[in-house]
């Protein structure tokens, strides 16, 4: 097997990093550069949380610090770390040997009403939003709810699509999701689900009915599978393990997922499967796809090429 490239779609570390007082190089998070070593190349969308424990201007408050405090810790890790926005920037990042490092926002709630902190978001260079995380909120419905997203929740979407911000489906409720995707088909734009397992493998509400995989696959989004156990199995009887991770992977490339399927793990913001105690442990499950006779090219594409391909065309 080829030296692994690694490109993944979702993790809770810029707020550990900033919770911690803690850096991206030493830590004793998922995610560091030290546990990044099995990569010849390595990408990361670092996603910022809305907690749940605080209410909507909190959590704008708490991503502008979070935000700052990350770009200071890039900053001291210039040699080794570059903050891209762009693909242009991100083919340049990974040709230099660097860690290119993106930047998304979990719960779009913290925009509180106002539609003009998307831009702002843009211009600091987030490049996802995920609209929901649980229960109700101005945004609309999470994966927990019956509803579907507000008017706000709606021109959120339609607001990103102009300014150039991926809307993530990831943690929306059933009604949620065919609405941001049928605003994306009227754009004509792709919309991602960051770390969504498949509940065709595991019914669980964070997962991903197989109609939404078909639009966003036709639309030219990806998908990110989880590592989060309690999505992967019911983890009380199968203790989930890298044999359940593969199994949605495999699942998603039967219904037509080459060219859309990659990882978003997760790291830092759920509990991992037995043996995948960090980034570094995402060998295991290229070493399983070996055994099912993936080519070398097809791992490639899961761990980076679809999401580095949809990077490349996507971020602006």
């Amino acid at each position: 097997m080829k030296p692994l490239r690694f490109f993944d779609s979702h993790c809770d570390t810029a707020y550990e990093l900033y919770h911690r007082e803690v850096g991206l190089d030493e830590n004793n998070c998922h995610v560091s550069l030290a546990n990044a070593t099995p990569y010849s190349q390595y990408a990361q969308y670092y996603a910022v949380w809305s907690n749940r424990r605080l209410d909507d201007e909190a959590c704008w408050q708490d991503f502008l610090r979070i935000a700052d405090y990350f770009d200071r810790d890039i900053e001291r890790l210039s040699a080794k770390v570059a903050r891209v926005r762009t693909g242009h920037e991100l083919a340049t990042a990974l040709e230099q040997g660097k860690h290119a490092a993106i930047l998304a926002v979990e719960d779009a709630r913290l925009i509180a009403g106002d539609l003009t902190r998307l831009d702002i978001l843009h211009e600091m260079g987030v490049r996802y939003l995920t609209l929901l995380w649980g229960g109700n909120s101005c945004i609309g419905g999470s994966h927990d709810t019956e509803n579907g997203l507000t008017e706000l929740g709606k021109q959120t979407v339609r607001r990103c699509f102009e300014l150039g911000i991926i809307p993530d489906v990831s943690h929306a409720s059933e009604k949620s999701t065919d609405d941001i995707l049928d605003i994306a088909t009227q754009y004509g734009k792709p919309v991602i689900a960051s770390h969504s397992n498949a509940y065709s493998v595991y019914a669980h509400s964070r997962n991903l009915r197989d109609r939404h995989f078909d639009t966003i696959r036709a639309l030219g989004g990806t998908v990110g599978v989880s590592l989060c156990r309690s999505h992967l199995t019911s983890h009380k009887e199968h203790p989930a393990t890298p044999e359940h991770v593969f199994a949605h992977v495999d699942y998603y490339l039967s219904h037509g997922g080459e060219d859309v399927v990659g990882f978003g793990a997760d790291w830092d913001g759920t509990d991992l499967p037995e043996g995948m105690e960090s980034l570094g442990a995402m060998p295991l499950v290229a070493e399983i796809m070996a055994r099912h006779n993936y080519s070398d090219e097809l791992i490639d594409k899961i761990f980076f090429g679809n999401a580095y391909d949809f990077a490349i065309k996507n971020l602006k």
